[in-house]
């Protein structure tokens, strides 16, 4: 099979009828705000019930009478909700001989070599991944998550950085995926140690709806998504691990995307990942993407933006280092577009892949520098001069206003910013 992928154009087809956790309700967990959490529509609630069902049946560290006032809301909420069943059961499994089952698969796999179709965790299956979840109780349903999930991690830790593409049913029929997520989640809540949720995160990437299934794991464990004191901050892990260059790589884009999903998910956090991406000098392209998104929300119209503070800082700035990786990109991405083929490893898909300009974010910063240089630039009217000598009329000409006064200071910030994309980065001009 092929896939024709542009840009970003692959993962946001394969997320666009999914629907993702909102911000309101990314805020409503992570400060356990039970009435916020209650104004959520049923679908939005869905997607949060692996950890809303754990935090109402196991033991609270928190033994305070608010507390337990709040778990009974979140009792009153579940109560009803069909799905809770199901995720019920999915805790009642035991999961220490889980685990040592699945530590006995790593250990065979590591011995036989990562394309082994040898499995502790699940027997010959009789049908396809997908028939036998849906016929199977929750311990076996468990399994068969945890067996392909470990298959993927172990492919990850031997493909020395190459990107692949997994091809599984489990991750991709639409059918399923919910419970699927909600097996996923459970999972790499009660088995951490077997799990980390970075090294699940980077799994993800491989599969189809990868950053679907990545914004609800971290939904579910909100205090993953930049939390550096426990060292399982999944926007960290996901940038160190990143390319230097994105945009020249399925597997970059693909990485850039999922964590522009996650910044979406959480905004108020989006300038702080942005932070991380120079700090390690990899995604230039999601530095960018996610400066044009705040951007976007921008007030004021007659302040320099941020796009042009941020690209202005990583050019003119003094750490040469951010200097040459960010020039690296604005070089890069003018170079002409050429069909590559990318051949996916383990019997993966075929890609075509030809970036188109549009697509690109460097296409979208250019485009966007223009439109603010346009919403400043003197208003031309066109008039008709009269000689005084002779009274003929000379053809029209246009005449141009002086520049407003409060425009002045982004004009020189322009200004500045363009001369350093040109005489550092090489910047060439271009029709957009």
């Amino acid at each position: 099979m092929k896939v024709l992928c542009a840009g970003s154009t692959v993962i946001m087809t394969e997320c666009t009828s999914l629907q993702f956790v909102s911000p309101f309700a990314f805020e409503a967990m992570q400060k356990v705000d039970v009435v916020r959490l209650a104004s959520l529509s049923d679908p939005e609630l869905r997607l949060l019930l692996p950890c809303l069902v754990r935090m109402a049946l196991c033991a609270p560290a928190d033994q305070s009478q608010s507390w337990a006032q709040d778990k009974k809301l979140i009792l009153r909420l579940l109560s009803g909700v069909e799905a809770v069943n199901s995720i019920v059961a999915l805790l009642s499994v035991d999961f220490h001989a889980l685990e040592q089952d699945a530590s006995k698969e790593q250990q065979l796999r590591h011995k036989l070599g990562g394309g082994s179709g040898e499995s502790i965790l699940v027997s010959q299956l009789q049908h396809g991944l997908t028939l036998e979840f849906e016929h199977s109780d929750s311990p076996r349903r468990l399994r068969l998550v945890l067996s392909e999930l470990l298959a993927i991690m172990n492919k990850v830790s031997e493909s020395s950085g190459e990107f692949f593409f997994k091809s599984s049913e489990l991750f991709e029929s639409p059918v399923y995926l919910e419970e699927a997520a909600d097996v996923l989640c459970i999972l790499q809540a009660e088995l951490p140690s077997l799990l980390p949720i970075v090294d699940v995160a980077e799994a993800l990437l491989h599969v189809r709806n990868g950053a679907w299934f990545l914004c609800l794991l971290v939904a579910n464990v909100p205090d993953s998504f930049n939390e550096e004191t426990i060292k399982c901050s999944v926007c960290r892990g996901l940038i160190k691990n990143g390319e230097r260059q994105d945009e020249e790589s399925l597997g970059g884009r693909r990485r850039t995307d999922a964590l522009r999903f996650l910044c979406k998910m959480n905004p108020s956090q989006a300038l702080k990942v942005r932070g991380m991406v120079v700090e390690e000098c990899h995604l230039p392209g999601l530095g960018v993407a996610l400066t044009l998104d705040h951007t976007k929300n921008e007030a004021s119209e007659d302040g320099v933006s941020d796009l042009v503070c941020f690209v202005s800082g990583l050019l003119l700035g003094t750490n040469a280092k951010v200097r040459t990786w960010f020039g690296t990109f604005i070089r890069n991405g003018q170079q002409s577009p050429i069909p590559t083929k990318e051949l996916m490893q383990n019997g993966f898909e075929l890609v075509e892949r030809k970036r188109e300009t549009s697509s690109s974010v460097l296409w979208q910063m250019r485009r966007q520098l223009l439109l603010e240089l346009m919403g400043i630039l003197p208003t031309v009217r066109s008039t008709r001069v009269v000689e005084e000598a002779d009274m003929e009329l000379e053809p029209n000409v246009s005449v141009y206003s002086g520049l407003k006064e409060e425009h002045v200071v982004k004009a020189s910030a322009l200004l500045r910013l363009y001369c350093a994309l040109m005489g550092i980065a090489g910047l060439k001009y271009s029709i957009i």
